[in-house]
């Protein structure tokens, strides 16, 4: 893990705004996921300079993670006995959403969030499956979700990125570099 160098050089210059002299404001940041999971310093819409041709992993300017807020039972399946249920969701992002159960006759009547989990969007669909199996067909939809940070699986990677050049969006985190690329081949501009 480091720190990204600062320039007032080429970067710096390029990223002075319109009609304007001084010092462009360059921003340091810590930006690697550490140890528990969570993303580093939020570089706030940042623009990067390669000084050095290669791959950079970065989430975009804006992406957030959202957890489930509260869902609405669609459908109530057949066969359920246990109290916890484990959740299979349509959007492939989403996980760790865990749900109790209230049944009658093994029929769905009402599911209590357990665990939020993270990546969901309002809308998504999700199957409601029995801890152990046996039991199935319910489903919910996700009605509201709470923003948080995003997580290192929201990255995006840009390839080739050329010498001297400028990365074509805003970024929030690097997470990831190609071979070859280390903190000092970049700049974080602001």
């Amino acid at each position: 893990m480091g720190k990204f160098p600062i320039s007032d050089s080429i970067a710096g210059k390029a990223m002075r705004p319109v009609g304007k002299t001084g010092t462009p404001n360059g921003v340091p940041a810590w930006v690697f996921e550490n140890q528990s999971g969570v993303l580093g310093t939020n570089l706030c819409s940042s623009v990067i300079y390669m000084q050095k041709t290669g791959d950079l992993d970065v989430i975009l300017a804006g992406t957030s993670l959202s957890s489930v807020g509260s869902l609405d039972l669609t459908s109530g399946g057949a066969a359920y006995t246990n109290v916890t249920a484990d959740t299979v969701c349509s959007n492939n992002m989403a996980q760790g959403l865990t749900v109790a159960i209230t049944q009658t006759n093994g029929v769905i009547t009402k599911l209590d969030i357990v665990a939020a989990g993270s990546g969901y969007n309002p809308g998504d669909i999700i199957t409601v499956d029995e801890e152990g199996g046996g039991a199935g067909g319910a489903t919910a939809v996700i009605t509201a979700v709470n923003n948080g940070v995003p997580v290192v699986a929201q990255a995006i990677t840009f390839k080739g990125i050329p010498a001297g050049s400028f990365l074509p969006v805003a970024v929030d985190y690097v997470t990831g570099f190609g071979t070859g690329i280390v903190e000092a081949d970049i700049i974080i501009c602001k």
